[in-house]
């Protein structure tokens, strides 16, 4: 008779546990699904602001438009990108600043580029990112020749 009871005691221990452990795994992988969409999120509306301040030219409202939304999405990335992706933004606007009003080398431009969304991509699903690097995959972005 105590023995049935100390088998059903552990039998439902065992399952509370087993439940517990459960629930907590689905809730720890709920929040990185979250977090990883957020990520996706910000990570493209920053390459959108580029192709905007890209593509704004001579155009000053464009320009403006262009320069507040970077300010905004930067605003976002600073609080949940990876330290590649916030290095890479950070070399990126040192580039941006260097070059005012002035000719660039879209090469250099191009890597920089590359090396975000490389960074961008490992932070979001490793094992796929590594994947493409193995595959020596070169971005391409369409940057226009500045006008002054």
């Amino acid at each position: 008779m105590i023995e049935d009871w100390i088998v059903v005691t552990g039998g439902v221990v065992a399952i509370i546990v087993v439940m517990t452990i459960t629930m907590l795994k689905l809730s720890s992988t709920e929040r990185r699904v979250h977090e990883s969409s957020h990520k996706l999120k910000v990570y493209t509306d920053l390459l959108n602001a580029i192709t905007e301040l890209n593509l704004a030219g001579g155009d000053a409202y464009k320009m403006d438009v262009a320069k507040k939304n970077l300010a905004i999405t930067l605003n976002r990335l600073n609080l949940v990108g990876s330290p590649g992706v916030l290095k890479s933004t950070s070399d990126l606007l040192d580039f941006l600043n260097e070059h005012k009003d002035k000719e660039y080398d879209t090469t250099r431009l191009h890597n920089i580029l590359n090396t975000l969304v490389i960074e961008a991509r490992r932070d979001l699903n490793p094992k796929h990112a590594r994947r493409i690097e193995e595959a020596h995959v070169r971005y391409r972005f369409f940057a226009p020749p500045k006008t002054r």
